[in-house]
């Protein structure tokens, strides 16, 4: 191993900077507002599905979801003074990871006989659509 010299080192500790800066750059308060209000609607929502037992529950549920998810992307648009041109990556893989459980989570226990009114299939799904939103929350937030 080579002993750095004064300008190696210099050279390394602004590189270190620059990349802890753009980490602060990346985060967006609004961002982890807009994932923690969609995780909690979503699990909210699957939670709602053991209980609503009829056409009227049911749409009674989606429009509260669909409220809920309005409200966090208006205040998402409403920051986007604080969010930077586009989104991070790490926002896409979250939105990806959502979208994927909620699919997948409302196909099968939609049309799975069953499954409309089964706890012990909605409770575990609750966790797991919220989770990439509160997670994802937890490393968009400025530090």
């Amino acid at each position: 191993m080579t002993v750095p010299t004064p300008e190696s080192a210099a050279a390394l500790l602004a590189q270190a900077d620059a990349a802890g800066a753009r980490v602060l750059r990346e985060a967006s308060p609004a961002a982890a507002t807009f994932l923690t209000t969609l995780g909690g609607a979503s699990a909210g929502f699957f939670l709602a599905q053991p209980v609503a037992d009829s056409d009227r529950g049911v749409g009674a549920t989606a429009l509260v979801y669909a409220l809920a998810v309005l409200a966090a992307a208006a205040a998402l648009l409403a920051g986007r003074g604080s969010v930077r041109a586009g989104f991070s990556t790490r926002f896409g893989v979250v939105m990806g990871l959502w979208g994927a459980v909620l699919a997948l989570g409302l196909s099968v226990g939609t049309t799975v006989p069953g499954l409309a009114h089964e706890w012990s299939w909605w409770a575990p799904l609750a966790v797991a659509v919220a989770a990439p939103c509160l997670v994802g929350a937890w490393r968009e937030r400025p530090r």
